[in-house]
């Protein structure tokens, strides 16, 4: 029987693809984890301002259903486009929620690092709105420009078509072209680094933290147990299980 139950709930009209399956391959045995899209948004991701009526019934729905011992609310753009949703949402709970970018924060922080390197699949819009998120946690953010100038589905899936070795040498050129940065954060988990995490830590000497890692990580401690996995490939998040600051 699983330690823990929990619900990761996606904002998108999908529960599988590749980068969900290379993120259950790392999740230990005494967790159960499962993923559930929500279904808001069909064409573009700025298709999920205003959506918080929608978002928290479902995921209301979602809870009272499932019994989970918590929950992570995947997609940044849902919370970065609604401001005050999450705490409303909390508000309605009995058990904890994390979010994804309280997650890579709160991981980026647990390796004492607070200068960071954000990776998204996001355009230029989004990433200047999660990085001003970012900002108000404490932490200094570089991202590089995109220079898109909408998120559509197709943008977004598109990034799944990029092997490891291209997130791997997308990763090392903006990190080089970056400065003085102690940690690279992977939000969006299309931008699929979960194959390459310990290459980049290896390579480059900073800890690589992904979002949905993360959130496993953050929500798994919230509630009080410690799951360090020893899945190949795992990262130092998920292996050393670093203590939340």
């Amino acid at each position: 029987m699983a330690t823990v139950s929990l619900g990761f709930l996606s904002a998108n009209s999908r529960g599988h693809g590749a980068h969900y399956d290379d993120f259950l391959r790392l999740v230990p045995e005494q967790a159960d984890v499962q993923i559930i899209p929500l279904g808001l948004w069909q064409n573009s991701l700025y298709d999920l301002e205003g959506k918080t009526r929608e978002h928290i019934e479902r995921t209301t729905a979602l809870v009272a259903e499932h019994g989970w011992d918590g929950i992570a609310l995947m997609g940044a753009p849902m919370q970065v486009q609604n401001p005050g949703h999450v705490e409303q949402l909390r508000s309605l709970l009995n058990i904890p929620a994390t979010t994804a970018l309280e997650s890579g924060a709160a991981a980026v922080k647990a390796f004492r690092a607070s200068r960071i390197l954000l990776l998204t699949p996001f355009d230029d819009g989004l990433n200047a709105m999660l990085r001003e998120f970012l900002t108000g946690q404490g932490l200094d953010v570089t991202v590089p420009e995109t220079n898109r100038t909408d998120t559509s589905r197709e943008d977004v899936t598109s990034t799944e078509r990029k092997s490891a070795d291209e997130v791997y040498r997308l990763a090392v050129d903006a990190f080089e072209s970056a400065s003085d940065v102690d940690a690279i954060y992977f939000q969006g988990a299309p931008l699929n680094p979960l194959l390459a995490v310990e290459r980049l830590e290896a390579d480059l000497g900073v800890p690589v933290v992904a979002s949905n890692p993360a959130m496993f990580w953050h929500i798994t401690s919230l509630l009080g147990h410690r799951l360090p996995s020893s899945a190949d490939g795992c990262g130092r998040l998920l292996r050393e299980w670093p203590a939340r600051v």
